[in-house]
């Protein structure tokens, strides 16, 4: 991972966002502990994108954030895992940042 411009830490890690339809997060929040994951945020989210409107006043139309705290290999897994089994057919954004956590 790029951490350029960052200031060292020994207690790096990394946080993972996934965004999903809300209909995902009962099996994403299954998935995601069994990437090795030991525990993640997950909150309702809207917006608008490429795939148009996601806005909680319409029916069905709900998304969710995840947020997983993880080392650099667990951060891998969960994304390798909820891209290859949801990223084709669902409207999905994953993507992973270096952090800093305390001791």
């Amino acid at each position: 991972m790029n951490t350029a411009g960052c200031v060292p830490s020994p207690h790096h890690g990394v946080v993972v966002v996934v965004i999903a339809e809300a209909e995902l997060e009962s099996v994403l929040c299954d998935d995601i502990l069994a990437a090795g994951a030991k525990g993640y945020t997950v909150s309702e989210v809207r917006g608008r994108g490429n795939r148009g409107l996601r806005d909680d006043r319409l029916l069905l139309s709900n998304n969710v954030r995840f947020e997983v705290l993880c080392d650099e290999s667990t951060a891998r897994s969960v994304l390798d895992t909820v891209l290859g089994r949801y990223g084709r057919h669902y409207g999905i954004v994953a993507y992973a940042l270096p952090t800093w956590t305390p001791p």
